[in-house]
């Protein structure tokens, strides 16, 4: 039987505390590539899934068969799956960050953890391979994602919606045809949230399907701003 291999790791930023929120929004967005993933045969999302990996700097699809065949991404030569790495992070202060990696290879551990860290790989998406071609608009609704839950994390701690000293997790993001549905944790609590930028009303653009935190209420709506 397979152990567990558990790291974690603090990044304290007090001499750089500008730094901090650069580091939250990287890591959120590695946290989300590692759990992206979509059904091979439902064509409508594995085209979809594909199109988007394409527009991720240094990253690639790759075909997984479990009960069925899923497509997952291949970010900088890491090839991930739903099981293969889990992570979490608490932001205690404003420049303080707790990541916490879990897997049962310790490889998988070490990598993500270089990756996390790493000064130099800064998460690129939304870049087109081709010059005439735009951003997929669902980049900019990940990209409020992540700003939503960055600016929680240095909310006042007496707020409600704060995310200060909680812990944060991307559980999965799968793909449903031209949608995707960001599964986080917010101290263990399931949350999941809906985008799809095809929505003609802006409202429906990020929608709560499951929440049980009012952080996730305020992602939501911070998501829904952009």
């Amino acid at each position: 039987m397979l152990a567990l291999v558990v790291e974690e790791v603090r990044y304290d930023f007090e001499e750089f505390p500008r730094y901090a929120d650069d580091f939250v929004r990287d890591l959120l967005k590695l946290m989300i590539i590692s759990k992206m993933n979509a059904a091979v045969k439902n064509p409508a999302s594995a085209n979809y899934f594909l199109y988007l990996v394409s527009q991720i700097d240094g990253c690639d699809a790759y075909v997984v068969k479990y009960g069925q065949p899923l497509l997952y991404a291949k970010y900088h030569g890491m090839e991930f799956t739903d099981q293969k790495v889990t992570s979490q992070f608490v932001r205690s202060k404003d420049h303080v960050i707790d990541v916490t990696m879990e897997s049962v290879f310790g490889d998988f551990v070490k990598r993500f953890d270089s990756l996390a860290s790493a000064t130099k790989s800064k998460v690129k998406w939304g870049v087109p391979k081709e010059k005439d071609d735009k951003p997929d608009p669902l980049f900019a609704l990940l990209d409020s994602f992540v700003g939503a839950v960055v600016t929680l994390t240095s909310l006042d701690p007496a707020s409600k919606d704060s995310l200060v000293g909680k812990r944060f997790g991307i559980r999965n993001a799968s793909m449903a045809r031209k949608s995707l549905h960001i599964e986080f944790l917010v101290n263990g609590h399931l949350n999941i949230l809906e985008l799809n930028p095809g929505k003609k009303d802006k409202e429906d653009a990020a929608k709560l399907l499951f929440a049980k935190s009012e952080a996730a209420m305020a992602i939501a709506a911070l998501t829904k701003q952009t």
